[in-house]
């Protein structure tokens, strides 16, 4: 009976291990008046430990316009030699930005942000930029924990009549958006979706892309994951949002 049970185990291991491992790539959709024309953005969050494979790679698509890192891209123990790759394969599909994650400084917010502008990553820490040819901009908080977050700051510079896409680390201030009503978007991740799930509980809701009142939300479960390398009923993701502009 007992090796039985052990072989279960194993195999139950197995199993969330090969799905800590996946490169789901999950395709969303959605229209706006603010612009004419498509633009596709890749949205991916909570890379961890794990590595960026030349399998997701070749699973995206060749004309990304934007790229969004949505923070804990990295956590102590990581070499920065591997987070460095990482940021370099992203950075190379499209203009890049990035928000801090919880986990992020733990190997050095000046070597992180170092990495990250040598590879022309844009650090969005309460700040808002303009996309380089699309008429969109992109607005990103610090790290909802560390007690620094300034969102009036983060909209100083906003445009009421440009595509707005809001980006943070965790969705915990996604409650606040609707005093901003120029967000088109809202992207986050942090919770990993739960990561390991029985049926229909666990410790996190599930990731979701939904509509939102004026805004469409969306939620990763994430790319890595924390503290044990499994998954279970909260697959790894990362994201393209397709945006079909009509006037």
């Amino acid at each position: 009976m007992l090796p039985l049970v052990l072989k279960s185990s194993l195999s139950t291991l197995r199993y969330m291990t090969w799905l800590a491992h996946e490169h789901n790539v999950t395709i969303h959709q959605l229209q706006t008046t603010k612009f004419t024309g498509r633009a596709k953005v890749l949205f991916i969050s909570d890379i961890h430990r794990r590595n960026l494979s030349a399998k997701l790679l070749k699973k995206l698509p060749t004309d990304i316009d934007a790229v969004l890192i949505g923070g804990d891209l990295t956590e102590g123990g990581v070499p920065l030699k591997r987070t460095a790759k990482i940021i370099n394969k992203l950075s190379s599909l499209a203009p890049s930005y990035y928000v801090f994650g919880n986990n992020d400084r733990e190997v050095g917010e000046a070597a992180l942000t170092a990495l990250l502008e040598a590879n022309n990553v844009k650090v969005l820490t309460n700040f808002s930029l303009l996309h380089p040819y699309i008429p969109m901009q992109i607005v990103g908080i610090d790290d909802a924990y560390t007690g620094t977050v300034d969102i009036e700051k983060a909209f100083q510079r906003v445009q009421p009549d440009l595509f707005t896409v809001f980006m943070s680390h965790s969705p915990l201030y996604f409650s606040k958006l609707d005093s901003f009503s120029q967000v088109d978007l809202a992207v986050a991740g942090h919770h990993h979706g739960g990561q390991i799930r029985f049926l229909k509980w666990g410790l996190q809701d599930l990731g979701e892309f939904k509509r939102k009142g004026h805004r469409y939300e969306l939620i990763s479960n994430g790319y890595g994951t924390t503290a044990l390398p499994f998954r279970l009923g909260a697959e790894s993701e990362v994201h393209i949002v397709e945006i079909e502009g009509k006037k």
